[in-house]
């Protein structure tokens, strides 16, 4: 209807036009010439045609910027590995109103789709929008990885680390010979080392093992009392609990006196130690002496047997007021033994290196406490680890899904840039990334629920094993 009248609307201006032309000709009043519908319908014509070029250049150049705009984007992930790998968005983090004028700059630039579209399309803008909005996820590994700070490793001893187990035990080898009564300053060395060993027993966790042998105490240091000199090694203080009184009354049976049958020491330690195996136990050995081998023992191939035992003791040999000869014998017995030598000449020297010996023992109880002291506790803190993972993965998606439905709705309704149907694919390649982030996560929960029990090794060898298997080719 309402074309119809426009039409019979300009014909009465054309009849009328011509009216008006020959009234004016046969009166001979000057008109200005009527323009002609030929130059008018050439007028028409010629504009659009030379609109033409210009909009196809528009057209292609609105082309190659969304091609750049949409260039180089990374593949939206499909597994563990992927997820882990793809970067976080320009505007993760925060929710879409803590930073809605930074985040709305960069959506009016997208491109306009129309109404008509193909899935290509639809991929472009949601990989855009992915790269943009994509939160971190917290990966598994580090769950474990946290497990760890309960193996508390020990401290190192000639370069390498001590590794703690469960039961510390520690073994004094002290020298009774009759050098061991020569005085150093107002004291005898016997009396010096006495105090010190005293002083370091009382130092000692409760739940550790210590034990006094003593060897050369007995006879004398003359050549008929060599026999009974050399036999004479005893384990005085049985591998047991410091006990005050009774590691007392051990050093009153001994005094200096005799021999030096080091080397039957170093075996006969390697006996008192048998029992406690180097898989469930720390050993340790301290070997004070001031002098050489001198019942026609080995001592460096005894050290070499005792370092190659089952009980794979750490030793520490000490050289109290040595000379050079002595010296040179206690250093080979140290390496022969994969230990350490420390030469002390007075008892503030000695007691320094059982203050040592006291530190490591004192490292030792905390890494029981934390890593074997109380394994329930562990237990109770690797489950809560788990639960802060799974809570941590369930917010960052569901961040995900708050910022794309502003987004969507920005697109749609302010920007008018995406029709419904555009908007209604957005939200299924959305829909289908929330399924498989929710996959993941039980995923990742059951892969942690099977390793939780088991010891840090193994629970991080499993793990990694698991997602090296599902990797990408």
């Amino acid at each position: 209807m309402w074309k119809k009248g426009y039409a019979a609307f300009i014909l009465c201006i054309f009849l009328l036009g011509g009216c008006s032309t020959s009234s004016g000709q046969d009166d001979g009043t000057e008109t200005q010439p009527a323009e002609s519908e030929e130059t008018a319908e050439a007028e028409q014509t010629d504009e659009p045609e030379a609109e033409k070029p210009e909009e196809a250049n528009t057209n292609e150049t609105q082309g190659e910027a969304a091609d750049e705009f949409f260039a180089d984007l990374p593949e939206p992930p499909e597994n563990m590995e992927e997820l882990l790998a793809y970067p976080s968005g320009q505007f993760s983090g925060k929710e879409y109103e803590d930073q809605q004028q930074k985040i709305e700059e960069v959506l009016d630039q997208f491109p306009v789709s129309g109404e008509e579209f193909s899935e290509e399309e639809a991929d472009a803008y949601w990989q855009k929008l992915l790269s943009l909005f994509a939160e971190e996820f917290p990966d598994p590994q580090d769950v474990v990885d946290q497990w760890g700070t309960y193996d508390v490793g020990g401290p190192e001893i000639n370069g390498e680390e001590i590794q703690f187990k469960e039961n510390y035990n520690v073994e004094i080898i002290l020298d009774s010979s009759g050098s061991m009564a020569n005085y150093q300053g107002d004291q005898t060395r016997m009396e010096l080392a006495k105090e010190a060993i005293a002083e370091f027993g009382e130092s000692l966790p409760e739940e550790a093992n210590v034990g006094l042998r003593v060897y050369g105490f007995e006879g004398s240091n003359a050549s008929e009392d060599k026999e009974i000199s050399c036999a004479s090694n005893e384990l005085v203080y049985g591998m047991a609990p410091y006990d005050e009184e009774g590691l007392a009354e051990a050093m009153e049976k001994f005094s200096p006196t005799g021999w030096t049958p080091l080397a039957e020491a170093i075996s006969l330690a390697k006996s008192d130690l048998s029992e406690y195996d180097g898989e469930n136990n720390t050993n340790l050995i301290y070997i004070v002496s001031d002098g050489v081998e001198t019942c026609d023992g080995d001592p460096v191939q005894e050290a070499e047997d005792l370092a190659a035992s089952n009980i794979t003791p750490i030793v520490n040999v000490i050289g109290f007021g040595v000379d050079n000869e002595g010296q040179k014998q206690l250093e080979e017995v140290a390496e022969a033994a994969d230990g350490t030598y420390a030469d002390v000449d007075n008892q503030e020297q000695l007691q320094d290196e059982f203050q040592r010996a006291a530190e490591l023992a004192g490292e030792w109880r905390l890494w029981r406490a934390n890593a074997m002291g109380d394994a329930r506790m562990e237990n109770v803190d690797r489950a809560q680890m788990m639960r802060d993972f799974r809570g941590e993965w369930t917010d960052r998606y569901r961040m995900e899904n708050h910022n794309f439905k502003k987004v969507f709705d920005y697109l749609d309704y302010e920007r008018e840039a995406i029709s419904l149907d555009f908007k209604m694919k957005l939200y299924d390649r959305r829909d289908a990334r929330v399924d498989m982030l929710i996959e993941l996560k039980n995923q990742a929960w059951d892969d942690l629920a099977e390793v939780k029990d088991k010891d840090f090794e193994d629970a991080t060898n499993e793990i990694q094993e698991k997602y090296d298997q599902n990797a990408p080719d």
